[in-house]
């Protein structure tokens, strides 16, 4: 495995981590009645709730980043 791989591999771990400690902006019941009554509900972030959505969106773009680095590696240098 190279670098890119084993950034991949260590961002995919933490994204998964931070979805499952991340707060549900929906209610569950919602979800299996189909009713949304708050669906563009203006709802703005505070504290750990931004801090993690900022975390997910930086580490989403550096995993798509890693992704094209590491298949342009395998391509160009036929590893």
């Amino acid at each position: 495995m190279m670098f890119p791989d084993w950034i991949i591999f260590v961002l995919s771990i933490l994204m998964i981590g931070v979805s499952a400690i991340s707060s549900s902006k929906e209610d569950v019941m919602e979800a299996f009645t189909g009713s949304n009554q708050d669906l563009f509900k203006n709802r703005k972030q505070i504290g750990a709730e931004a801090f993690l959505s900022n975390a997910m969106l930086v580490m989403g773009v550096l995993f798509f980043i890693m992704i094209l680095w590491s298949n342009s590696i395998d391509r160009f240098f036929n590893i």
